[in-house]
C-alpha cells in the first residue's frame, strides 16, 4: 500500500483529495501547511507527496526542497490554481492545476507511482 501526504491550507480541498485517494486504497495523510508536511516526512513513511504551490509560511517549492534533501526518491505532485506553461517543474516533479476533478487526480497519482 502506497502512503500519500497531501499539503494544502485549504481544508476543504484536503477532505476531498484525501476521500477521493482513500476510495482506491492508498493511505493517506493530510498537512494543513508546509511545516506540518515536514514533520510528517520526519515521521512516516510517505511514497507520494501533493503539496499546493502557494501556502503561507513554508509554500509548497519551499517544502519540495526541503522534502528531496529528506528523502531524494520521493516523488512529488504540486498543485496550482495558476496557469504555468508546460505542466512540469525542473527538478521537481509534475504539476496538477487546480480546480482538481476526482479522475485526473487518481490518474496523475497512477502515473507517478505507476500503478
Amino acid at each position: 500500500m502506497y502512503t500519500i501526504l497531501i499539503a494544502d491550507d485549504d481544508p476543504l480541498l484536503l477532505d476531498m483529495m484525501a476521500k477521493v485517494l482513500a476510495e482506491p486504497g492508498y493511505s493517506v495523510l493530510t498537512a494543513s501547511d508546509g511545516f506540518e508536511a515536514v514533520r510528517l516526512l520526519a515521521d512516516r513513511h510517505i511514497d507520494l507527496m501533493i503539496a499546493d504551490i502557494n501556502m503561507p509560511g513554508l509554500d509548497g517549492l519551499q517544502l519540495g526542497l526541503q522534502a528531496k534533501v529528506m528523502r531524494p526518491n520521493l516523488h512529488i505532485l504540486f498543485m496550482s490554481g495558476r496557469r504555468t506553461s508546460g505542466g512540469v517543474l525542473p527538478n521537481f516533479g509534475k504539476l496538477i492545476e487546480k480546480p482538481i476533478r476526482a479522475a485526473s487526480l487518481i490518474q496523475a497519482v497512477r502515473g507517478e507511482l505507476g500503478t
